[in-house]
C-alpha cells in the first residue's frame, strides 16, 4: 500500500519535461524508499567513527519520513505557471536536507546549526513570496524571537564544550545526566524550544508568520519547523531528566494556562489562516504537558502527536488556499454557503476539521487520549482542565467548519469544482492522517 502512495505522488513525473523538476522527484522518490527499506532498531543505525555525531532512532525515523512527505506535497501545490519554481525548487530541496540532517544529529553543535539555519529558507520564502507588505514584519518577528532567544544556547554549548570536551548528547545522558547542570541551564537549553514549539507567551510570531506566508510556506511552518521544537525538547529533556521532575511544574502551568487562553482567542478569529495557526499553538503546548509528565507513554503520544498535527495542520493550510485563491479572501463571514459554491470540499473540509479537535480514526485521537490518561495519572486535579481544553478544541474547529459550508453565500457565481492536483494532495494529506490508526506498532 505504502508503495501505490508514493506513486500517486510522483505519478505526474511522466507529464513533466524540464529536467530540474524530474530531478527533484527522482530525489524525494530515491529518498522515500530508502527510509522505507532502511532497518529500524531502537538503538542508533548509523555507527563506526560517526556514530556520536549523526544516527537516526524511532523518534527521528518517522520525522524524516514526515519531512520527504511535506515536501513533495509542497511541491505538488505550485503551479507550473509560476514565476521561480526552479528557485522554490531549490528552496525546498535545501530544507529537506537541513531537515534530514538535524533529525539525525547526535551532536549539540550540529543539532544547533541545523535548528536554526532551518528557518533562512523558511524566511526568504515568506519574504520574498508572502502576499502583503505586512510580510517583512512577519519575517523580521520570525528571525527576531527565534535567533536571539537562541543565541544563549549557542554560548552554553562552547562552555560545555570547555568543561566536558565533547559536544555528543549521547555522553551527556549516559555520564552528566543531572550532574553538571541546574536550573538555569535547564531554562537556556529549553527557551530555544519554547519559541520554536512555540509555548505561550512566545507565539507572538507565529500566527504573523502563518498570515502572510505563501501556502507552501505555511505548509513547512505548521507541519515541520513547529516539530523542530518538539523534537529538540525530547532529546534536551534526556539530559536535564533530575531537573525536570524538581521544575516541571512551572513550565506545566504556563502551558495549561495558555491552552485555555488561546483556545478561547481562537474562538473570536475572523481570518481562516489566524484561527489554523492558533489552533497549532494549543495544540503545541497540550503536547508539552503530556512531555513533561516524563513517561514513557507521555513521550510517545507527544511524538503520534506531532506526526498527526503535521499532517492535519498542513491539510487545513492548503484548503484556506484553495479557497483564498477562488474567493480572494480569508474571512470566515465572506466565504460562507462554500457547501453549494464548492461542494466538492466539504468532505475534505469535515475530515480535517474533525481531525483538528481528535476525532475518532485520527492520528490525533489515539496521540490525545493517551496524553490526557498520562497527564491525570500525574495529577487528578487536571481533568476538568482537560475537559475544558478538549471542549474548546471541537468549538472552534466546528465553528470554522460551519461557518464556512453552510449559511449564505455572500458570492454570485459558482466556481469550478477542482483541479485533480489539489484532491491528490488533500488525499495524500488525510490518507496517513487517517489509516496510520490501525498500524500504531510502528511507532513504538
Amino acid at each position: 500500500m505504502m508503495k501505490f502512495v508514493l506513486l500517486m505522488i510522483f505519478m505526474n513525473l511522466m507529464l513533466i519535461n524540464k529536467i530540474y523538476i524530474s530531478i527533484f522527484f527522482n530525489t524525494l522518490f530515491i529518498i522515500s524508499f530508502m527510509f522505507i527499506f532502511m532497518y529500524i532498531d531502537s538503538g542508533v543505525i548509523f555507527s563506526g567513527v560517526t556514530m556520536f555525531y549523526f544516527g537516526i532512532d524511532n523518534y527521528s525515523y518517522f520525522m524524516m519520513v514526515l519531512s520527504v512527505w511535506i515536501l513533495g506535497l509542497m511541491f505538488m501545490s505550485l503551479s507550473m505557471m509560476e514565476n521561480s519554481v526552479k528557485l522554490k525548487m531549490f528552496i525546498f530541496m535545501i530544507l529537506l536536507f537541513m531537515f534530514i540532517l538535524f533529525f539525525s544529529s547526535l551532536s549539540l553543535m550540529s543539532f544547533y546549526f541545523f535548528f536554526e539555519i532551518s528557518l533562512i529558507p523558511t524566511f526568504f520564502l515568506i519574504i520574498y513570496w508572502g502576499g502583503n507588505p505586512e510580510r517583512l514584519t512577519a519575517g523580521a518577528y520570525l528571525m527576531m524571537y527565534t535567533l536571539f532567544i537562541s543565541l544563549p544556547l549557542l554560548l552554553y554549548i562552547f562552555w560545555l564544550f570547555m568543561k566536558l570536551m565533547s559536544f555528543s548528547m549521547i555522553l551527556m545522558v549516559m555520564e552528566y545526566s543531572g550532574v553538571l547542570f541546574n536550573f538555569i541551564d535547564y531554562l537556556i537549553f529549553l527557551g530555544a524550544f519554547f519559541i520554536k514549539m512555540p509555548i505561550y507567551m512566545f507565539h507572538v510570531w507565529l500566527p504573523k508568520a502563518h498570515v502572510e506566508a505563501p501556502v507552501y510556506g505555511s505548509m513547512v511552518l505548521a507541519a515541520i519547523l513547529l516539530k523542530l521544537g518538539t523534537y529538540g525538547l525530547i532529546r534536551v529533556m534526556m539530559i536535564f531528566l533530575k531537573i525536570c521532575v524538581l521544575y516541571g511544574y512551572m513550565i506545566f502551568s504556563v502551558s495549561i494556562v495558555g491552552s485555555l487562553v488561546v483556545s478561547v482567542v481562537c474562538m473570536v478569529q475572523v481570518d481562516m489562516k489566524s484561527l489554523v495557526a492558533y489552533s497549532s499553538v494549543v495544540h503545541m503546548n497540550f503536547l508539552l504537558l503530556a512531555m513533561l509528565s516524563l513517561m514513557k507513554v507521555g513521550f510517545l503520544s507527544s511524538y503520534i502527536m506531532m506526526v498527526g498535527h503535521g499532517l492535519c495542520s498542513s491539510g487545513l493550510f492548503y484548503m484556506v488556499n484553495v479557497y483564498y485563491m477562488k474567493s480572494m479572501s480569508r474571512i470566515i463571514f465572506l466565504n460562507k454557503g462554500m457547501m453549494f459554491l464548492m461542494p466538492s470540499y466539504s468532505m475534505w473540509w469535515f475530515l480535517l476539521c474533525s481531525s483538528n479537535f481528535s476525532f475518532p480514526l485520527s492520528m490525533n485521537f489515539i496521540s490525545e487520549l493517551f496524553m490526557i490518561s498520562v497527564v491525570i495519572s500525574w495529577e487528578l486535579k487536571m481533568m476538568l482542565y482537560m475537559m475544558v481544553i478538549c471542549f474548546f478544541s471541537s468549538a472552534y474547529s466546528l465553528y470554522l467548519f460551519s461557518y464556512i459550508q453552510h449559511g449564505w453565500q455572500n458570492l454570485e457565481e459558482k466556481f469550478s469544482l477542482g483541479l485533480i492536483k489539489e484532491f491528490v494532495v488533500l488525499i495524500l494529506h488525510v490518507y496517513p492522517l487517517m489509516f496510520i490508526l490501525l498500524n500504531l506498532v510502528m511507532f513504538y
